[in-house]
């Protein structure tokens, strides 16, 4: 018997890619309005949203909170425009979820887990159905046993109610599940908090600056196959 049953996955930045996504969405968005984004103001953006989801991670501010504040307060602060935070979020998100790019090797690896009869599953923080479009669009939403996306659920990862939420769900009980995912405090922080394996996937190259310790760290979907492989013994 294997040393796991089911895989979980998240989605951004970890089966599509963020950076592209996020890259379309705010250039799309600043050229309906008519507004110039130099380099420095998509940097300060980036900075500013992680930031944000940093906050919402950590339960200090709401997800509708966020909602307002992503582009309310960062258009009054660095372009000195009033705009409604809550269309103009709601604008961005449209874009994003036309964006549904998958990282390198992502497909070949669920092909491959699901033949090795893995349960595979999906566990991400974000709007229901933009992540379920995302995924659809992207050919994969049906290789997945079961999606659960944050704001389905009332909490968010790294809570543990989100987790007793999926595995109040899940066919497979934590001990024979593993997380991969690229948030070091939603995902591999939330495992580790619930008590059970993650492998952190780490192709953006960060440093882990909160001690955690995941099973293994990884920079490609191909070091998750010999993962797999070999049973979760690394060989490399």
């Amino acid at each position: 018997m294997t040393r796991y049953q089911q895989i979980i996955l998240d989605v951004d930045d970890t089966l599509i890619d963020s950076k592209k996504t996020e890259n379309y969405s705010i250039k799309t968005l600043f050229a309906r309005h008519n507004w110039k984004l130099t380099p420095e103001l998509q940097k300060a953006y980036h900075t500013w949203n992680q930031g944000l989801w940093r906050k919402l991670e950590q339960g200090e501010i709401s997800y509708d909170e966020l909602s307002v504040r992503t582009f309310g307060d960062f258009m009054r602060d660095h372009m000195n425009l009033e705009v409604d935070g809550r269309a103009l979020i709601n604008e961005y998100r449209s874009y994003f979820g036309q964006c549904h790019e998958l990282l390198p090797g992502a497909r070949d690896f669920l092909k491959y887990a699901k033949r090795q009869g893995y349960q595979l599953a999906v566990l991400s923080n974000g709007e229901s159905f933009m992540q379920h479009k995302r995924l659809k669009d992207a050919g994969i939403e049906d290789m997945f046993d079961l999606i659960v996306i944050s704001d389905e659920t009332g909490s968010q990862k790294p809570e543990a109610a989100i987790f007793d939420y999926f595995f109040a769900k899940s066919q497979v009980a934590p001990e024979k599940t593993v997380f991969f995912g690229d948030g070091l405090k939603s995902d591999i922080l939330g495992a580790e908090n619930y008590g059970f394996d993650s492998i952190w996937y780490n192709h953006r190259h960060r440093k882990d600056t909160i001690g955690l310790h995941p099973l293994f760290e990884v920079d490609t979907y191909e070091e998750f196959i010999k993962l797999l492989q070999h049973d979760f013994k690394k060989t490399w």
